[in-house]
């Protein structure tokens, strides 16, 4: 039985109008096409996996594009000037109704409906759905997950593809299943928090960042301005001498590697430097996720904590100068140049560490406070 897989897509330029309070036009494209391009790797992984086919149905061009690059199919949505009058809940079930036609005539046993604003969506969820799919033994059946407040419709996988109606919008978890109900097909709620975040208010976009920052997942935020993410204020504070950097690495048993290192801010991003055969060096290799911390124990209280990506930037003798630059913020000039001697003995590394979310702690006193 053959799975097909479609994400539809309204027009980018009307997407995420509800987070305007909090990010601007062009912010709420980036994160439109972040999340889009997310979504569609994880049917592209699926039709690899499963061997499903996946598909975009839109009406913006540059999207049905994108769906292209994935090596989904692009369907060209069909939806009537009376229909957008009618307002977005109803274009958008007129598009999957149309997507269901597509994938019946297409030989598919069953459809699922995946939106493309899930940030936490892996492929293991959609190979969820599908086996959940395969343990209902009626010839008609549905899998639906719900959003975080059992309202919303998340996914939605139906056999055969045009075994209901549509029902996008408000309250449709609860349309879909009494709907199932009423026409005998079987169905089983799958809940998962990953398919239960959806990013359509500023509070899910707010719950999504938190949950980024403690354990990031991918990069479907790395084009989302976040505001200052390091302001003049951040900047005098980071360039307090003394400070240090507790940064932390994931070890290859999965636990965190927690050391104190110097550093210097350039350009946007963290230099730190290294002896080559550290632990933490090869951490970063393997995992370039990061965290760390900078804080101060003058009164009053106050520091930085990020999460970030690290990246190799210089080794060996090419990292002597990025190190002694590195170096001069703790090392008395009278004593830098022995002292950068010294640490190139032995192989030397430099990362810059690119940061995704910063958060301030402390008292800023009456200072915008930084993202998150």
């Amino acid at each position: 039985m053959t799975l097909h897989i479609v994400v539809p897509v309204k027009r980018l330029s009307e997407a995420k109008r509800r987070l305007s309070p909090v990010l601007g036009a062009e912010d709420r494209l980036a994160l439109t096409w972040s999340l889009l391009r997310h979504a569609l790797a994880v049917v592209q992984e699926a039709q690899q996996t499963l061997g499903a086919q996946g598909a975009v149905i839109s009406a913006d061009p540059a999207a049905l594009e994108a769906a292209h690059e994935f090596g989904l199919t692009g369907l060209v949505e069909e939806a009537t000037e009376d229909l957008h009058a009618a307002g977005p809940e109803a274009t958008l079930n007129a598009a999957l109704e149309q997507a269901a036609r597509w994938a019946s005539r297409h030989n598919a046993g069953a459809l699922l409906i995946l939106p493309a604003d899930l940030p936490l969506v892996t492929p293991a969820d959609i190979n969820a759905l599908w086996q959940a799919s395969q343990q209902l033994y009626a010839t008609r059946a549905m899998v639906i997950a719900p959003d975080g407040h059992n309202s919303g419709t998340n996914a939605l996988l139906v056999r055969p593809p045009v075994a209901l109606q549509f029902e996008f919008g408000p309250d449709s978890f609860h349309r879909h299943c009494q709907q199932a109900q009423r026409l005998g097909i079987a169905y089983h709620v799958q809940r998962s928090p990953r398919l239960g975040l959806d990013v359509d208010l500023p509070a899910d976009l707010a719950q999504f960042l938190a949950v980024e920052q403690a354990d990031p997942q991918d990069d479907v935020t790395q084009n989302v301005a976040r505001g200052p993410q390091i302001d003049a204020a951040a900047e005098a504070f980071l360039d307090q001498p003394g400070l240090l950097m507790r940064l932390g690495t994931v070890g290859r048993d999965g636990f965190p590697h927690v050391t104190p290192v110097w550093y210097i801010y350039e350009a946007g991003a963290f230099l730190i430097t290294t002896a080559a055969d550290r632990v933490k060096a090869r951490n970063m290799l393997h995992n370039p996720r990061v965290g760390f911390a900078i804080d101060s124990d003058q009164r009053p209280y106050r520091g930085l904590t990020a999460t970030g990506t690290a990246r190799l930037l210089a080794e060996g003798e090419a990292s002597r100068e990025l190190t002694r630059r590195i170096a001069a913020r703790y090392v008395p000039a009278a004593r830098l140049d022995s002292m950068v001697d010294s640490l190139m003995q032995a192989p030397r590394v430099v990362f810059a560490i690119d940061p995704r979310h910063v958060t301030r702690m402390g008292s800023w006193g009456e200072e915008e406070a930084l993202s998150g």
